[in-house]
């Protein structure tokens, strides 16, 4: 996929918001596209990752984000992952990614073990739905909303916690759990 970063929707602090868009962006330029693609959660039960590379990030310390959404692209010769919050490439091959920014070398304390919820692009689309109202403390945005209507479905206006959380669900719009360490073979 030929994207221009720079070009894209984007607003800090809204990674489910900045994939969603993305998606659509796909969407209208070439629907056959969609099948290539994942959108994966990234969250614990704790609410409490540690990514590396993050815009966030100081020096060589990770940002610790209670949860983080990236999308991921894979084609018959091309695995890569798009992070609008990343100091990395964008689009990153997904190897780079996941040696740069989860750091598997490091060993986690459990209450920082990451978890991954991997959804099938056309079924975040057809799902996904954020009134925005997790970014609200005391009726004031902890950080601007996008510019945008939020994005809502016929049967939601907010889902956006069944997607954090790494429950395991049967229903296919909310994508499969899977462990740090069945991604990284995955990916």
């Amino acid at each position: 996929m030929d994207l221009d970063k720079k070009a894209l929707v984007y607003t800090s602090h809204y990674c489910e918001e900045n994939i969603y868009q993305l998606c659509k962006t796909v969407q209208e330029k070439n629907s056959a596209l969609l099948k290539d693609l994942t959108v994966i959660f990234i969250s614990n039960e704790q609410r409490s990752i540690p990514l590396w590379k993050q815009n966030m990030c100081r020096n060589e310390w990770p940002v610790i984000w209670d949860y983080h959404v990236i999308l991921h692209c894979r084609t018959s010769v091309t695995s890569v992952i798009y992070d609008f919050d990343t100091v990395l490439q964008f689009p990153c091959s997904a190897l780079d990614y996941i040696k740069e920014s989860l750091r598997p070398e490091y060993t986690l304390k459990e209450e920082f073990k990451r978890w991954f919820r991997c959804v099938p692009a056309i079924e975040y689309l057809c799902g996904f739905a954020s009134d925005r109202s997790h970014m609200l403390k005391e009726g004031v945005y902890c950080a601007p909303p996008p510019n945008y209507m939020p994005i809502c479905t016929a049967e939601h206006t907010m889902n956006l916690e069944a997607y954090i959380s790494m429950r395991h669900t049967s229903l296919p719009m909310y994508g499969i759990v899977q462990s740090e360490e069945a991604i990284m073979e995955w990916l």
